[in-house]
This record gives structure tokens, sequence and C-alpha cells, in this order.
């Protein structure tokens, strides 16, 4: 049975600027979008709420976004897709990534529409 429940994207970016922008494009395309600035807001909405997306940024303050995706594992074994879009990428950190199943690392800047694509193919595929 298909629900019409809005997708929900989880945005953990600790640049406002990025985070608004963000939000407001995933919301401008129909997505529910929460915007939260680091790793512990992200997991505390996830405790509480369904996440159809995650989108993280890689070194945030308090929380980064391999340590997120870790503790996310240890509350939804099945945790949703991840992508992770950061200023600095770094084998050990993209290998970590893969291991804990992120759909893919993307270095800022980035091809906005390249990151929708993403999300909206990931959907695709999960209809």
């Amino acid at each position: 049975m298909k629900t019409d429940r809005k997708k929900v994207i989880l945005v953990a970016e600790d640049e406002p600027i990025l985070n608004e922008m963000y939000v407001e494009a995933f919301e401008s395309l129909g997505y529910k979008t929460v915007g939260v600035h680091d790793g512990h807001q992200a997991l505390a909405f996830a405790k509480e709420n369904q996440v159809d997306f995650l989108v993280t940024d890689l070194k945030m303050p308090k929380m980064d976004g391999i340590t997120l995706i870790e503790e996310l594992r240890k509350i939804h074994p099945e945790i949703p897709p991840v992508l992770i879009i950061t200023g600095f990428i770094d084998e050990a950190n993209t290998l970590r990534a893969k291991e804990l199943g992120a759909l893919d690392l993307m270095t800022k800047p980035f091809d906005f529409d390249n990151v929708i694509g993403k999300i909206e193919k990931t959907f695709d595929q999960a209809s």
C-alpha cells in the first residue's frame, strides 16, 4: 500500500547558510526537511522521528558525520540512505563511510543538481 506521507530528509550541517540552503531547496521539491547543526541534534531527531534520507557534513562540532552514522546504526540497524558532503575528504573517512553504508561522499563546493539527483534516484529506486 502506497502512502502519501512526505519523505523526510534530515540535514546535519553546521554552516548556517548551507543548512538553510539545503532545507529551502529540499522543501521546494516537496520533501519535509529538518535542518540541525550537529550530530547530537541529528541523532536526537532520528530517535524520535522517521528519517528517509540523511545529508550530513563530515566535520561538525560535538559529533562528526562518521560518528553520527555509527550511532544511528545502534538505534536503527536499517539506517536511511546517507549522503556526506564535506570540505575535506581523506582516505580513512572515505573507507569508513563506505563500510557504514554511506551512499556517497561529495566535496564542497558541489553541484546542487547532483545532490538532488542522488536523493531523487534513491527515492525512485525505493518505490
